[in-house]
């Protein structure tokens, strides 16, 4: 399900490892702010990462530009985002920093998506193309 909280565009998604059995969260969703402002795919708390073993996996570093123009190293690995309503399943980088505290879906993740933000109405909708 997707939508708006508190004006903020949040998605109730699954991120899992590909190569081994694991999801987070294990049961149910988890929120994630979609964010136009990152260009990115997945950005996740450290924690998440670990807990989806994306730390064992060969993992690749980038540089990201923060909005106060800081630079911050992240690193990451390729994984998959499951949007459960309305059944979407997208492949892409997802990465962690530190002091991150919360999951943020970016641009990359929306390739291949139509999205609606239409703050008139309070609708934020994702589908496929």
């Amino acid at each position: 399900m997707n939508y708006l909280l508190d004006g903020v565009p949040v998605l109730e998604i699954v991120l899992e490892n590909p190569f081994v059995p694991k999801r987070f969260p294990v049961e149910g969703a988890v929120l994630a702010v979609f964010d136009t402002g990152y260009e990115g795919f997945a950005l996740v708390p450290e924690n998440v990462f670990r807990e989806l073993r994306l730390h064992e996996m060969e993992l690749h570093v980038r540089e990201l530009i923060l909005p106060d123009g800081s630079i911050a190293r992240s690193s990451g690995t390729f994984g998959k985002v499951k949007i459960l309503e309305p059944g979407i399943s997208c492949d892409g980088f997802i990465e962690t920093t530190k002091n991150v505290d919360e999951i943020v879906l970016g641009i990359d993740f929306a390739k291949g998506l139509k999205v609606i933000l239409d703050y008139c109405l309070k609708r934020f909708e994702v589908r496929q193309c």
